[in-house]
């Protein structure tokens, strides 16, 4: 039997439907086009009001996303080791593990890292995936993705280590990149392309 593919998952937009997303490019375009913003930074909520209203905030991923009971049925059949790695802080891990509890997807995973020194997200992201050394990781926020499709280690003929998918929204969906996806089960027939598996749990 075939190894497992390694993937890392974010939560929020990837594994989690998250309608809050579609936020992100508006305010990207503002950072850039109109305060003069280039590098990529990402607010981290410091204070008990800060720290509740980012809370509130993550309500909103309430839902699993299209793809999720592919997942499922992808790990059971040892096609996938799943792993997730999230930007969240460790103050909103009562939240996250509420949803995989709720869901049926603690044991989906075999790993849960959290933000929990809060980093920055998108050096967290690649400090994780250097150390996991996924084969893929799929991931929502464009700034991310572009940062860790430019940071990431290669191969001596060049491809990057870990390939990066991106689950793109309507507003960022124009934006060129050779690994995007609507959503999780477009990605996930990627990775296992060429794999026998059936085509439906």
């Amino acid at each position: 039997m075939a190894k497992p593919i390694v993937v890392g998952f974010d939560f929020d937009g990837v594994v989690a439907y998250n309608p809050a997303r579609l936020a992100r490019y508006p305010i990207s375009f503002i950072k850039q086009n109109i305060l003069g913003i280039h590098t990529v930074s990402f607010f981290i909520p410091k204070n008990g009001i800060e720290r509740a209203f980012w809370s509130l905030a993550h309500e909103s991923s309430m839902f699993p996303a299209l793809g999720v009971t592919h997942l499922r049925h992808l790990v059971s059949e040892g096609v996938i080791e799943a792993h997730l790695l999230t930007s969240r802080f460790g103050f909103l891990e009562p939240n996250l593990r509420r949803f995989l509890r709720f869901w049926n997807l603690s044991n989906v995973f075999t790993s849960v890292t959290l933000n929990t020194r809060e980093e920055q997200p998108h050096l967290f992201k690649e400090r994780i995936i250097r150390a996991k050394k996924f084969e893929y990781f799929v991931e929502d926020n464009w700034d991310i993705v572009s940062h860790l499709a430019a940071n990431l280690p290669r191969r001596q003929k060049g491809t990057r280590l870990t390939t990066v998918h991106w689950i793109y929204n309507i507003f960022d969906r124009n934006q060129p990149y050779p690994h995007k996806y609507p959503y999780l089960e477009k990605s996930l027939e990627h990775i296992v392309t060429g794999r026998t598996i059936k085509a439906t749990p």
